[in-house]
């Protein structure tokens, strides 16, 4: 009964693929574009998207952050095919997102190296359903906090290359009613990346950007509460959080003054997340692993900025974000399906201020699952772990200032 239970709790912790990360997201400025923004981007969040085009951006400094609302639903099926009732839970964050770019100058000449940092919530977030009394995963929360810091060198007018190291912090919560005990279990941790970019510029109105940031992992130590039929008791927990490599290939162009174009592509290695391990260093008999087969995941972008004056500019853009999670392991914590995604943004400067601001929102969709019980009698370790319909989408609202100097 008690491994039974851990394992039952354990399968809450992949909360960290499609389900909980934004497909577009951290610059209000790239927010607006739909994500295409590795080849223009300007504001300080280029120390994650292209760490290289922090050689073309004015020195300044950046406070924003992002309300991300997420309402959801799942409807599950039963082995019968009879439909359970609608399961509800809007996901509703602040993220705060804050970066600097300077760049030092000798004799009043520019220096070919320009330095950045910053501070964001990059991957993961949090999901909590209304307690009903009935056994469920209430709560359950998988997120990473980054720090980057970041050069980049102007090696001729026509390439820039850039790095960035990460330092990443985990964070991992989970709340269970009668599964079949309560549980309240809780964890953080840190871990290490990286980041490499180069900005090529073969003519004056053309831009491609390369961009690789490395797979980071981040052992999560906690404790918490569990209760099973002797009562409540301690337990230490570890969980690995694998977030996974990423690759973007943009190109900007520039057709007239004031027009900017931008198309993107980005590759996201989730299938590094074919396992889900969760130990309990004082009881070892106790760790679980998980079979999970994610797959990787390919996002197509397209954007567009015009300025209607020196000082007013606006955006438009849209993007197409392929699933990670199968069938066999979506649950209810998930919004994980084929992405549609349409965003608009703006700028407004004064002097050396500027506010920025973006608005994304995914399409509402449903994703069924099917169940798949009798088709796989004899192999119970592909059945569908939660069958039924899963609707929903993602609005993100994007607000920014800076101050150039």
């Amino acid at each position: 009964m008690k491994t039974l239970a851990l394992a039952i709790l354990a399968t809450a912790t992949t909360a960290h693929a499609g389900g909980l990360a934004r497909p577009n997201g951290i610059s209000a400025r790239g927010v607006g574009m739909g994500g295409a923004w590795t080849a223009w981007v300007d504001d300080a969040t280029a120390v994650w998207f292209n760490p290289a085009a922090m050689s073309e951006i004015e020195p300044q400094m950046q406070l924003g952050g992002e309300l991300v609302i997420g309402p959801r639903t799942f409807t599950p099926v039963a082995d019968d095919g009879t439909r359970g009732p609608d399961e509800k839970a809007t996901v509703v964050a602040p993220v705060p997102a804050l970066g600097v770019v300077g760049r030092f100058e000798y004799d009043d000449v520019p220096s070919r190296f320009t330095l950045g940092a910053g501070v964001w919530n990059t991957y993961g977030g949090k999901v909590e359903f209304p307690k009903t009394g009935a056994s469920a995963l209430d709560s359950v929360e998988d997120a990473l906090v980054e720090v980057n810091a970041g050069a980049a060198l102007r090696v001729s007018d026509r390439l820039s290359i850039g790095a960035a190291l990460r330092f990443g912090v985990g964070l991992f919560a989970l709340s269970a009613t009668q599964m079949p005990f309560d549980a309240k279990l809780s964890a953080s941790g840190v871990g290490v990346g990286m980041a490499w970019s180069a900005l090529v510029r073969p003519t004056p109105a053309v831009r491609i950007a390369l961009a690789w940031r490395s797979p980071m992992k981040i052992t999560t130590s906690g404790s918490g509460t569990v209760t099973f039929d002797a009562g409540p008791q301690q337990e230490s927990v570890d969980h690995e959080q694998v977030w996974p490599q990423q690759g973007s290939l943009g190109i900007g162009w520039a057709p007239a003054p004031r027009l900017r174009l931008a198309g993107q592509v980005d590759w996201t290695q989730w299938s590094a997340v074919h396992q889900l391990v969760v130990a309990f260093p004082a009881t070892p008999s106790l760790d679980q692993v998980f079979r999970e087969d994610w797959r990787d995941s390919w996002t197509l972008r397209a954007g567009a900025a015009y300025a209607l004056t020196s000082a007013i500019a606006i955006r438009g853009g849209a993007y197409v974000d392929t699933a990670a999670v199968p069938d066999r392991t979506i649950e209810r914590q998930y919004l994980d399906s084929l992405k549609v995604g349409v965003a608009a943004g703006g700028s407004v400067g004064r002097g050396l201020w500027r506010i920025d601001a973006g608005i994304d929102c995914i399409l509402p969709n449903t994703r069924t699952v099917p169940n798949n019980g009798a088709e796989v009698v004899a192999f119970p370790a592909d059945r569908n772990k939660a069958p039924g319909d899963y609707t929903g989408t993602l609005v993100t609202f994007e607000l920014a200032g800076a101050y150039r100097f």
